[in-house]
């Protein structure tokens, strides 16, 4: 299928000085260890439980943390039916991160759709308090037991459709004098802006967003300075808006801006990010198909790796096993791209991040790039690999 591969991300990618200290080995890209599960109560106020996945022979003191929270338009789900979550904390687990997957407050279906707004916003709202109450409670142990073993700095959270919602919001809307009067006054019935969930008297701060499928009720909420994020959604979806209209393909009353909208908002804003579009696909597709899956998976590990190991090149230490040659370099013609390993897929991205040209299914080690159709400059060539363990590779090509 074909996908777009925005790079405005690709300066976080070739590093700052200062690598993370536990970023070696293959640590936070490989699969280094089994995992286990375990299930808590995070808010004894509304008996919310999570799961929690981790590493399991890891002798590390200062891990990175995932929170992931589960889709079901607010009214469904649960942390152990959204496969996309349970399988992406148990990936991370085994590459070194601490992940969690969590439950929150539900609505019913009926309130969801009823045409007086109050209703959904209200049930938003208190999923946020509880995704708040979730981060507090990582804080807290750090700050206390340290059963976790949880680096403060290196929290990250996001989910899966109305998961991501929920995240987004927690992520971007930081301050109780972005929310209009009608969010404010939900916000005000449910504990205001640090919510009512629990664990009180610690930060919600994070250093990142994982958004899948996920939106905003307000492009506004994304501000020059917020937090990084990597985004991938179906450009088809109604269930959350690939663009700003209304959820479940108009039922529910309330706003959302999906992909589409927060897109051009994160470019004029220099908000760093990575995106992957899905064009002509609806709402997740991910879940159903495993290839897509592992290409998000795929992008977030990157993205991760980038703020966790900010001084290492994750486009060319971590591919140490996957050698590839792109020649000849400056190109006026045909380009010759080989692989060790086979080659799933091809993009090339021009400077703005605009994608001119994607080829799936490919399942080669050789190739060739006819690049006399583009105008000179500086070309993006991404290689997404057929075994999934081989993280994507980033090459630069100049045409003349």
């Amino acid at each position: 299928m074909k996908k777009k591969f925005y790079m405005a991300a690709l300066g976080m990618l070739l590093g700052a000085a200062g690598a993370y200290a536990q970023c070696s080995n293959g640590r936070y890209i490989s699969y280094l260890f089994p995992h286990s599960i375990s299930t808590v109560t995070y808010s004894t106020v509304y008996s919310q439980q999570m799961d929690i996945y981790q590493p399991v022979g890891d002798v590390a003191t200062s891990r990175p943390l995932i929170i992931l929270a589960h889709g079901g338009s607010f009214f469904g789900g649960n942390r152990v039916a959204d496969l996309t979550v349970d399988s992406l904390c148990a990936r991370f687990a085994r590459r070194g991160y601490v992940t969690a997957s969590i439950d929150y407050r539900l609505s019913t279906l009926p309130n969801m759709v009823n045409p007086d707004s109050t209703y959904a916003i209200d049930e938003v709202m208190k999923a946020i308090s509880d995704g708040k109450a979730a981060i507090r409670y990582f804080v807290k142990d750090a700050a206390t037991t340290n059963t976790y073993k949880i680096d403060t700095n290196n929290i990250f959270i996001g989910g899966n459709s109305a998961g991501a919602v929920l995240y987004m919001h927690v992520g971007y809307a930081t301050d109780s004098t972005e929310y209009p009067d009608y969010i404010d006054t939900a916000m005000v019935h449910n504990g205001g802006f640090e919510g009512n969930s629990g664990n009180a008297g610690y930060t919600t701060k994070s250093k990142a967003v994982i958004n899948l499928a996920g939106a905003l009720n307000m492009v506004s909420f994304v501000n020059t300075g917020d937090m990084p994020s990597v985004n991938v959604q179906g450009d088809a979806d109604n269930t959350v808006p690939y663009n700003c209209a209304y959820p479940l393909s108009g039922g529910v009353r309330v706003k959302l801006c999906g992909l589409g909208a927060l897109e051009p908002e994160y470019a004029a804003k220099g908000i760093s990010h990575m995106s992957k579009v899905y064009p002509g696909a609806g709402h997740v597709p991910w879940s159903t198909d495993a290839v897509m899956f592992n290409s998000v998976d795929s992008l977030v590990r990157v993205f991760l790796y980038s703020l966790v190991c900010p001084g290492v090149n994750a486009v060319h230490s971590l591919h140490a096993a996957t050698e590839v040659a792109l020649f000849p370099n400056p190109a006026t013609g045909l380009v010759n791209i080989a692989s060790a390993v086979p080659v799933s897929e091809l993009s090339v991205s021009d400077q703005t991040g605009r994608t001119v040209y994607t080829v799936s299914g490919i399942n080669k080690e050789r190739l060739e790039l006819n690049t006399s159709r583009y105008a000179p400059g500086i070309y993006f060539i991404r290689l997404t690999f057929a075994d999934d363990s081989n993280t994507p590779v980033v090459k630069r090509i100049i045409v003349q």
